[in-house]
């Protein structure tokens, strides 16, 4: 199982992974997913997506069936979005299964979500469009289909956005993607005896933890950067595993959280990322190749650094500033508990039901939400909000988790408090969700629904 140290990170606990050696150079190039250029009509930025059945070759010389997006070999091209623009994007389902579309992290209102109830059949197109209204941040999408969520991503179904705006700082940022601005995308699989893909549900603590490491569907990557700093921003694409992160001859710093940027830059030894997490962080290559490590799976992606490309400064020492959630603002008070239910997992005691609305949030208030477990690891996402984190375990976060958040981890030796302002939409009709990210208790009942309504 994963256990929680007692300096707040996690560990994996008689977890048999297939390893790589950190001495050893990286062996494959890294796949880096193509941009998706939309196309501008009428002043709307308009994507079109399919979500379709294909193959990938991981590297065995076997066309392993996978899902994916625009015919890729798998996941998705990366969006592009900028804050204030009006978006479009049109999904069509070309599975023989009913899918979602959720935009992971946005700020969008319920019926654009992408949650289980905008469901799209077979053969079907589903149209979502909203202004983008928040600031600079990498966000991603995937399938949210009630109880075949994790059977979708596993296979490949999910993809990487880059919200980008007009804060100064990110002109002293890396920014030219696939050279110094990097898509990583982890996750983890099993292969059967037939070289195909391997899923299951796991209905214990931890969820379903796969042997095998890929980053954007690559194993054991290196690719070529510049000699300086290089920015990678981090997914945590998988099922279930916990990653517990550093940097081997090279210094990291965290630059932004689910919701964008730090107000500075964090210094970091070590970085852990729960399911839907996401993260960007500086790598200093400027000693020579720097390694990404995972504490379970060792080598997690090589940077080989080339001094003829050009190198990008290192992050300014004012990234953002944190509109801080004071407790006065606080309008009401909530408690989630994510525990076991039946033969599943449910909060507070009761599993999802799409017809029911378990809570109710008045539109302008801003909430403080604690969240307990009693047993097992949890990582606790909201849809349509980001979130700031209080305390954990009393505590004030430390400075890399004091940013803007829409998913946390929860054990039961860690409690923590968010607060969130629900002041962009309202829906009495179409309900957000309030999950657990670890995919095998998503689609196993541990989820909630809430509305956004006036008065």
């Amino acid at each position: 199982m994963l256990a929680a140290c007692a300096d707040g990170n996690f560990v994996a606990d008689n977890v048999q992974v297939n390893a790589a050696d950190i001495s050893d150079p990286g062996v494959n190039p890294l796949m880096i997913p193509e941009l998706l250029e939309p196309a501008l009509v009428d002043g709307v930025h308009r994507y079109e997506l399919s979500i379709d059945e294909s193959n990938h070759d991981f590297g065995s010389g076997t066309a392993v069936e996978t899902i994916s997006y625009n015919r890729q070999s798998i996941l998705g091209p990366t969006l592009k979005w900028t804050s204030n623009a009006n978006v479009e994007l049109h999904v069509t389902n070309n599975l023989d299964a009913g899918t979602t579309a959720h935009w992971h992290g946005a700020d969008v209102p319920a019926d654009d979500d992408g949650g289980p109830h905008s469901r799209i059949d077979p053969g079907q197109t589903w149209v979502a469009d909203f202004k983008v209204i928040q600031p600079a941040a990498t966000l991603w999408y995937h399938p949210h289909m009630m109880g075949t969520s994790a059977e979708q991503v596993f296979h490949g179904a999910a993809g990487m956005i880059i919200v980008e705006d007009d804060n100064p700082a990110a002109a002293d940022l890396p920014n030219t993607y696939g050279v110094d601005d990097i898509p990583v995308i982890l996750q983890d699989r099993e292969f059967g005896a037939d070289g195909q893909l391997s899923f299951e549900i796991d209905n214990d603590d931890d969820g379903d933890l796969n042997p095998d490491l890929t980053v954007n569907g690559t194993f054991d990557p290196y690719t070529t950067v510049p000699a300086g700093p290089v920015r990678l921003r981090l997914l945590n694409g998988s099922q279930a595993r916990v990653y517990e992160l550093s940097v081997d001859n090279g210094s990291m710093v965290k630059i932004a959280s689910d919701g964008g940027y730090l107000p500075s830059p964090a210094p970091m030894d070590t970085l852990v990322l729960g399911p839907g997490d996401r993260a960007e962080i500086v790598v200093d290559t400027t000693n020579g190749p720097a390694v990404l490590i995972d504490a379970a799976f060792g080598r997690v992606l090589e940077l080989r650094p080339d001094s003829t490309l050009p190198a990008a400064q290192f992050p300014p020492a004012q990234l953002a500033e944190i509109d801080r959630i004071t407790v006065d603002e606080i309008d009401a008070d909530r408690s989630f508990s994510m525990n076991e239910v039946g033969d599943g997992w449910g909060i507070n005691g009761k599993q999802m039901d799409m017809m029911r609305v378990d809570e109710s949030v008045r539109f302008g208030d801003t909430e403080r939400w604690t969240i307990t477990v009693e047993d097992g690891i949890h990582t606790f996402h909201v849809h349509q909000t980001q979130f700031q984190i209080l305390s954990i375990n009393g505590e004030p976060p430390p400075a890399e988790d004091a940013g803007w958040e829409d998913t946390v981890l929860v054990t039961e030796d860690r409690e923590v408090v968010i607060a969130a302002r629900f002041d962009s939409y309202a829906n009495p009709d179409v309900p957000y969700m309030y999950h657990c990210h670890i995919l095998d208790h998503e689609d196993l009942g541990m989820m909630g629904q809430f509305n956004v309504v006036v008065g």
